[in-house]
Order: C-alpha cells, then sequence, then structure tokens
C-alpha cells in the first residue's frame, strides 16, 4: 500500500489509488523529457511497478540492470557504473519535468538520492509539496529508507548557468568524486576544440579526454569529446597514414559513449560527427538532428549540428537557427555556430548577411582563423567591396601560407559546388591557394 508520512503526525497516513500513480507516471513518460527516451522511460517504469507491486526492497541496481538492462551475471561488476548514471539521468529529467510542464501535477514522482526506490509527494506545485509531506511506499520516510535524518545537499558546480554534460545540483551520494572530476575535464575539454583546424589545440583537448576517461571510465563524456576530435584529426590529416587509426578511434569511443548513455545529447552528437567523417551523411543528419532536440539550449551540440548542415548543404537548416545562435552565444560568448551561419548566408548569396555575421560572431570572441578569413575575403568580393576584399587575401597569405583550405574544404563538403563557390570568389580576390595541402 502506498501512504503518506504527513507534517503533521496527527492527522495520520491516507491510502493512495495505485490507479493515481499510474496515471502520473504515464503523463511523465509522454512529457518531452522522457518521451524520445526509450531507457530512461523503461527505468522510471521498472521502479516504479516494482515498488506498487509491493517489491520495493528489490529495487537495487544489481536487478535494475539484469531487469531493465537485460544484462546477465558476468555483465553486472562491468555494468554497475550505467545504472548509477542512468538513476542520476532519471532524477534530473523528473526535477525538469516538474518544474516545467508538470508544475501543476497532483502528484509528483522522484527517485530519492541514495536509494532506487521512488517517493510519491502531492503536487499543486513545487511551492505546496513540503506542506503537505510526502508520499512513499509501504509508508516507509525518506529518511528511514536511507537511514539518514536528513541530507546537506552540496552544489558541486556552483549556482553559475552552464551548459557542460549532465551538470545540476547535486550531492556527494549521487556523484562520486571522480565522476565530478571527469565532467570538470570534459567542460575543460569542449572548450579547447575550436577552431577545429588548430592541430595545437586539437591534440592537448584530446590528451584531457583521455584523462576524463582515466579518472571514470564508465562515464559518456570523455568518450564523446575524444571520439569528436579523432574525427576532426583524421579530416584535417585526411590521407595520411594516422587517418584510419583515429577514425577506428572515434568509431570505438562515440560507440561506447553511445553504450553508457544511448540518450545524451553529447553522445549521439559524437556519434553524428563520426558519422559525417566517413561519409554517411544521413545518418549524421538524424544522429545531430536527435542530439540538438534533446538539448537545444547546449552550444556545443549546436555547433557540431551547424557543421554537419553547412557541409551537407542543408543551409537554409542553419539559417532557421541563426536567433537561437546569437541567443547561445550571449550567453557563452562566440560560437563557431555563428560562422557556419556566416557560411550559410554566403552559400544562398546574401553576402553582407555573411560579412555582418562573421564580424559580429568574430568580436564576441568566437573562432577566427583561415576557414572564417576565406569566408570574409569572398563575401566582400562577391558585395562589390573588393578593396576589403584584397586585404584580406594578403593578411591570409602571409598568416596562413600552407593552410589546405581547399583540400579540407572539398573533404568536409559533401558537394564540391560551395567549395568551387568559395574557391572562385578567393582567387578573384588574389588569393593563390597552396600546395602544401597536408602540412598541417
Amino acid at each position: 500500500m502506498t501512504a503518506l508520512a504527513n507534517d503533521e503526525p496527527q492527522q495520520g497516513a491516507r491510502a493512495i489509488a495505485p490507479e493515481q500513480i499510474q496515471a502520473a507516471l504515464e503523463k511523465v513518460l509522454a512529457s518531452k523529457e522522457f518521451k524520445g527516451s526509450a531507457r530512461m522511460q523503461s527505468f522510471l517504469s521498472y521502479v516504479v511497478n516494482q515498488a506498487l507491486s509491493g517489491h520495493i526492497d528489490e529495487i537495487r541496481a544489481k536487478t535494475i540492470a539484469m531487469d531493465v538492462y537485460g544484462y546477465d551475471a558476468n555483465d553486472l561488476s562491468r555494468r554497475e557504473g550505467v545504472v548509477r548514471v542512468d538513476a542520476g539521468r532519471v532524477r534530473r529529467k523528473l526535477k525538469a519535468y516538474y518544474g516545467g510542464e508538470g508544475a501543476s501535477d497532483t502528484l509528483v514522482i522522484s527517485l530519492p538520492v541514495g536509494s532506487y526506490a521512488p517517493e510519491f509527494k502531492p503536487g499543486e506545485g513545487h511551492g505546496n509539496q513540503r506542506k503537505h509531506g510526502s508520499l512513499l511506499v509501504g509508508g516507509v520516510a525518506v529518511a528511514a529508507v536511507l537511514g539518514i535524518a536528513g541530507f546537506l545537499t552540496i552544489s558541486i558546480f556552483g549556482g553559475a548557468k552552464t551548459t557542460s554534460p549532465d551538470r545540476d545540483q547535486s550531492t556527494f551520494y549521487d556523484v562520486s568524486p571522480t565522476r565530478v572530476e571527469a565532467m570538470n575535464l570534459c567542460s575543460a575539454g569542449r572548450d579547447l576544440i575550436f577552431p577545429v583546424v588548430d592541430l595545437a589545440r586539437l591534440r592537448p583537448a584530446l590528451l584531457v579526454f583521455e584523462t576524463a576517461i582515466e579518472r571514470d571510465p564508465l562515464y559518456f563524456c570523455g568518450f564523446a569529446g575524444a571520439a569528436q576530435v579523432e574525427t576532426m584529426l583524421a579530416v584535417l590529416q585526411f590521407g595520411q597514414p594516422v587517418t584510419d587509426e583515429l577514425f577506428k578511434a572515434s568509431d570505438d569511443n562515440s560507440a561506447y559513449a553511445l553504450e553508457l548513455a544511448p540518450d545524451a545529447p553529447w553522445a549521439l552528437s559524437a556519434r553524428a560527427w563520426f558519422e559525417f567523417g566517413v561519409g554517411n551523411y544521413g545518418s549524421a543528419k538524424n544522429l545531430s538532428d536527435r542530439a540538438t532536440n534533446l538539448a537545444p539550449d547546449d552550444p556545443h551540440i549546436a555547433e557540431f549540428d551547424a557543421l554537419i548542415s553547412l557541409y551537407t548543404s542543408d543551409f537554409d537548416r542553419v539559417i532557421s537557427h541563426a536567433e537561437r545562435y546569437r541567443a547561445l552565444a550571449e550567453d557563452s560568448g562566440g560560437l563557431v555556430a555563428g560562422n557556419a551561419l556566416g557560411a550559410a548566408y554566403f552559400h544562398t548569396g546574401d553576402f553582407g548577411a555573411a560579412i555582418q555575421t562573421y564580424e559580429d560572431t568574430i568580436a564576441s570572441g568566437g573562432p577566427f582563423g583561415p576557414i572564417s578569413t576565406a569566408y570574409l575575403m569572398a563575401a566582400h568580393w562577391n558585395n562589390g567591396e573588393q578593396s576589403e576584399a584584397r586585404k584580406l587575401a594578403e593578411v591570409y597569405a602571409k598568416t596562413w601560407p600552407k593552410f589546405p583550405l581547399e583540400a579540407i574544404k572539398h573533404r568536409v563538403f559533401a558537394d564540391p559546388e560551395p567549395v568551387q563557390q568559395l574557391i572562385a570568389a578567393m582567387r578573384a580576390a588574389g588569393w593563390t591557394g597552396s600546395e602544401a595541402r597536408n602540412d598541417q
């Protein structure tokens, strides 16, 4: 029986109908937070139904691993961390749901930190939850379930807004020190990735992600970040002996990131970038679209989605996200998505918008290098501003004389026509190109 442990003891306990809990569960599972996440739906459904069946004492990491994920006894020692990670993700999704579309629900489902057994609370908005007490399967209070009188909630990451992987207010009961260290390393690694053409940044970024993997080999972020960098390195060094090795490493790391976290936006984005790198454009776009829908406010996901859309000549998609890119840039500084937007404007013939977008992105701290300079040069030329275009051609020749721009652009664009459009304008402005295509 499910009962209410009220803050006012004299009122006693009252039964909660299982049908009410089932209705609340179905509403949560149909929400935007859970709808696209079959794994999280299965996790939450399992623990709630086990509780309703009177098996609350049997809800443990071992039983979840076997019953929900289908692991056998030989897998348990290697997979036990997956259950812990997914439990944290379910908690965050529940928190997001009840902080949004579920704010007025009459019944709230939660997963207490330190336990896999669900807790039920009267809803009527978050402000009334404490007033009405909590609903617990078997009438057991949270403190009794966990053997503690209360929790000291510690915000590991502080109160600042962050877009790092799965960061949220948490407790030391929920996130181990090695997990926190891996998360912080991954956040630092993300900041090193762009501009993508700079091998001097990419190699340290890969080392940072590899260190994150060492710190917590059961957390997905190190594998996802490493896969993104490895794909970039393979593209930049395409045709060299190391290329196949890098693609193989990216394949393995992105696949394992998805195995650890099948619905994590960064894991999906990393796999999308690998698929793009090896020429599976349809798969890349589908995976990137899923990642973007799951995390529309994550600038890192937006950056890779913008690049995949740009290089598959889906310029309308890039332009349709212009306002979102600008909003993300206001919170996170200049983004490579801004440069992708400028390129999309160029390839659709809006040269004035291309120039303005590049200048705004660079001024706000976005990546500035040979590619952005090339587009600015070409856009100025096509916009009738030949003098400015020639100046940029001179800057380009002095600063990046051996950068293999044409080779790289032909490598990343699925269709050669946009590359020919860019190169033609650059040559008209005085750019002579480079034969040293693989020096970088």
